[in-house]
């Protein structure tokens, strides 16, 4: 049986900016959940959460992409290194890059959780060769109350005018409807049941809860029944035993 108890702080995630830390912490806080941030120095933030509250912390985050996975940029892409790349592998670095940039800009829209663009862009081909058109499809995982459908053709436009050579035709999407998580208020109402004044139980075990007080109940009942009948026929023992004594008494007088 679930009563709710107090329990210590764990740290959920460690190493995050300001800025993304607060955006979990409003978010855990607005769905119930006992967090707090701790400084790290250097901009890093710890964040924090009650042991009893970390699977559903976790679900909360993943359910709206936090944290964000870091994203390598253009620039760290292809910093400087002493090292001399072939021209494939520059090809497979700027591709990894380009994705990397516009999958980053899609998950600004709002109601987007996460979103990964994979880019096909053919080498050139021989003279002679046919020549293959370059492509892309996008993944796109949405919360479930945003309408993201209308947003395609802006979408499509947006990857195929950042990506050279990608017809808008050649641009797909899939939508895909993150886990639709339950208000706090409704959570609370389903879970938990108020059996007595200033107590609370989990709704599944209100009924062992029923059928222990009721079992205490019936004991209780019995063993104060059998203290009352103990003592009821002592009384009524004690009782015949004091007329008895007084008959004794009367006996020899009555006779002379």
């Amino acid at each position: 049986m679930v009563i709710g108890l107090a329990a210590c702080n764990t740290d959920l995630y460690t190493n995050l900016s300001e800025q993304e830390a607060n955006t979990m912490l409003s978010l855990l806080l607005e769905n119930g959940v006992s967090a707090q941030k701790v400084g790290l120095g250097d901009g890093l933030v710890t964040l924090q959460v009650d042991d009893d509250d970390i699977q559903r912390a976790v679900t909360i985050l993943n359910a709206n992409g936090l944290p964000k996975r870091a994203r390598d940029t253009l620039g760290q892409v292809f910093q400087k290194s002493g090292i001399i790349s072939s021209p494939f592998e520059e090809r497979i670095r700027f591709i990894y890059a380009l994705s990397e940039e516009v999958s980053e800009t899609i998950t600004e829209i709002d109601g987007i959780v996460s979103a990964r663009v994979h880019i096909v862009l053919p080498e050139k081909a021989d003279l002679g060769e046919e020549v293959k058109p370059s492509s892309a499809a996008i993944f796109i995982k949405h919360r479930p109350e945003f309408d993201i459908e209308f947003l395609i053709p802006q979408i499509k436009r947006l990857v195929s005018n950042a990506i050279e050579g990608v017809e808008y035709a050649s641009v797909s999407v899939a939508l895909v409807p993150a886990r639709e998580l339950k208000p706090v208020s409704q959570r609370t109402a389903q879970e938990y049941e108020a059996v007595l004044p200033g107590l609370r139980i989990a709704r599944d075990d209100a009924g062992v809860f029923w059928q222990i007080l009721g079992g205490v109940g019936v004991v209780l009942l019995l063993l104060i029944g059998g203290v009352g009948f103990l003592l009821f026929k002592q009384f009524s023992s004690g009782s015949k035993k004091a007329k008895g004594g007084e008959d004794d008494e009367l006996l020899p007088e009555e006779l002379a």
